[in-house]
């Protein structure tokens, strides 16, 4: 049943924007990209419990690694892409060493203080233009894949909903993998987990490298999907905006990420057609959390899973009559 549903998810994501309009395929796009940003969290958060609000710090590393690679050095991108993920997974180990003795309140802080030194120093104008470009935005073009210009909206978004899909697959895996089992175990008892013989530091150093890999990767492709780099993109604000939409949606399920990819995308849009502007958009996110937070607090897409499975019961294999034992009745 699960993996007829997902079928039907990638073949309405295929087939539904070849019919949008040109505006839609790029909104199509950036929900895919949103959605990687949210998987980083779905790995971090729901896989090893560690709260994050720096996601699109590690994003705007990838972004701007590509724009300077690309744009100012005249890399290929398909050279500049892994660079400026690795990039950001070294980033994410290096926060996740501090973060190795903290947890609730003070590893927010700290990843808060990181968000905010990335926003107002590395990325400011006059402190590295090398890598920030300065005043001007850095505007590497898309690239090609196999002699085919992804230059075209449609080409370009099954390109990345492709990129998307790979990533939430290998998340899959390493859900249901015996890596997962071990992430879950630290998440619930990091004393039970060490006390059976499992390395914490390093897994949680691990996850911190990953997550800040996918949310490097998500930024790499948000350079060449607008053409443009600027810091303003990558601000705290929206480090916070996506952390509360991944919690909104579940940050324990993978499917999470496509929906709320959607959602950080497709809610502004959606508000610019009502009587609000898309600036109530913060505040709605802030109120669905709230409700979330009371009513279902695992998040919508867990609670729907949960409800799913008590309505289709799993079947019980059928077994063979046990043989009545000779001269009985």
């Amino acid at each position: 049943m699960r993996r007829t549903a997902v079928a039907i998810l990638v073949l309405i994501a295929v087939v539904v924007p070849a019919a949008l309009s040109s505006f839609e395929r790029i909104l199509a796009a950036q929900a895919a990209i949103a959605g990687l940003i949210v998987l980083s969290l779905v790995v971090l958060t729901g896989f090893v419990g560690q709260v994050s609000f720096c996601q699109y710090s590690f994003a705007a590393i990838g972004a701007f690694s590509v724009g300077s690679l690309v744009a100012g050095h005249h890399w290929n991108f398909w050279a500049a892409l892994p660079v400026g993920v690795l990039a950001a997974a070294v980033v994410g180990v290096l926060v996740g060493i501090p973060a190795l003795r903290l947890s609730g309140l003070f590893l927010a802080i700290l990843t808060v203080a990181v968000a905010l030194l990335f926003d107002r120093y590395v990325f400011a104008s006059n402190t590295f233009n090398f890598f920030s470009g300065g005043i001007t935005p850095w505007r590497p073009p898309r690239p090609t894949l196999f002699g085919l210009h992804l230059t075209g909206a449609y080409t370009f978004y099954l390109f990345v909903l492709g990129v998307f899909l790979l990533a939430t697959l290998l998340v899959w895996n390493l859900r249901t993998a015996k890596a997962g089992r071990v992430l879950r175990a630290i998440r619930d008892s990091e004393v039970a987990a060490s006390t059976v013989g499992l390395d914490v530091t390093a897994w949680k150093l691990a996850a911190f490298g990953l997550s800040a890999a996918l949310a490097g990767l998500a930024g790499g492709l948000q350079a060449v999907s607008i053409n443009s780099v600027s810091a303003a993109s990558y601000d705290f604000q929206h480090s916070l905006q996506v952390a509360a939409i991944a919690i909104v949606w579940g940050v324990g399920a993978v499917a999470s990420a496509g929906f709320g990819g959607a959602f950080l995308v497709y809610g502004p849009e959606v508000l610019r057609h009502t009587p609000l502007s898309n600036q109530w958009f913060p505040a709605i996110v802030g109120l669905a959390l709230i409700v979330q937070l009371v009513f279902t607090p695992d998040g919508i897409v867990v609670d729907a899973e949960r409800r799913f499975r008590h309505l289709v019961p799993v079947s019980e294999p059928r077994t063979a009559p046990a043989e009545q034992p000779v001269g009985v009745g």
